[in-house]
């Protein structure tokens, strides 16, 4: 595959469903070589936790007067045109992070891509690691700000020429790009025994919800509950 899109992106948490885009960063190839870069922060709509900003270096400040979600999306999706996207983990977190922000702005969002992490991981067993800073240190790539989407983004584009340099000729298919299948889940209402506990919670620091609890989906008083926990403690 000569032309595709490498992205990498940068959030509030691991969840799909609960959690914030703070960063898209990406690079267009185009027959091998690198034609056009990508690369914004975001604003998200909850605050960046202090465990994300030890990993990133991205503070709320940082992104406070950045553009939303709304506004970056359409540019990143532009910016990819029809072409493939890869990325390190891109089936299991990347791509889904992106479909649902895609598909709640009524973008839909279907891509084919490929997966630099599955191909190490096929081909490379026998390293103790195939995170993408090891996978670097072992090719000899000079990973700059790693944990910054961009810099992940072009470390990954030469990762992939390195395996692709490699093994393409032993697995020739894993340099295919398939689609990524996944279905959003559907949101479940709050359990009984969540509502119980995030009212214990309220109560105990003194906090007053602004949403209707009886509205809230049960990932979305789990990530209420997290957050409260997080910044007050348990009960």
């Amino acid at each position: 595959m000569n032309t595709y899109v490498v992205v990498d992106i940068e959030t509030t948490g691991a969840h799909p469903l609960n959690s914030d885009i703070i960063e898209i960063g990406a690079v267009y190839i185009e027959n091998g070589k690198v034609i056009e870069t990508f690369n914004k922060l975001i604003c998200p709509n909850q605050e960046i936790p202090p465990f994300i900003t030890s990993i990133t270096g991205i503070t709320n400040s940082m992104v406070k007067y950045e553009p939303p979600i709304e506004i970056v999306m359409p540019q990143f999706l532009d910016f990819c045109r029809d072409v493939p996207l890869m990325g390190h983990n891109i089936i299991l977190f990347d791509y889904r992070m992106l479909k649902v922000k895609a598909t709640n702005l009524g973008i839909p969002f279907e891509k084919k891509g490929i997966d630099t992490l599955v191909i190490a991981r096929k081909m490379l067993k026998e390293l103790p690691s195939r995170k993408l800073g090891d996978l670097c240190e072992h090719y000899h790539i000079v990973l700059e700000n790693a944990h910054r989407a961009y810099h992940d983004a072009f470390a990954t584009y030469e990762l992939y020429v390195k395996l692709q340099q490699e093994f393409f000729n032993q697995e020739p298919k894993l340099f295919e790009a398939t689609l990524m299948e996944w279905e959003i889940p559907k949101h479940v209402p709050l359990t009984q025994r969540q509502k119980s506990y995030l009212l214990s919670l309220c109560s105990k620091h003194d906090i007053t919800l602004k949403e209707n609890i009886d509205s809230l989906t049960k990932s979305e008083c789990s990530k209420m509950i997290d957050t409260i926990i997080l910044k007050y403690g348990k009960i």
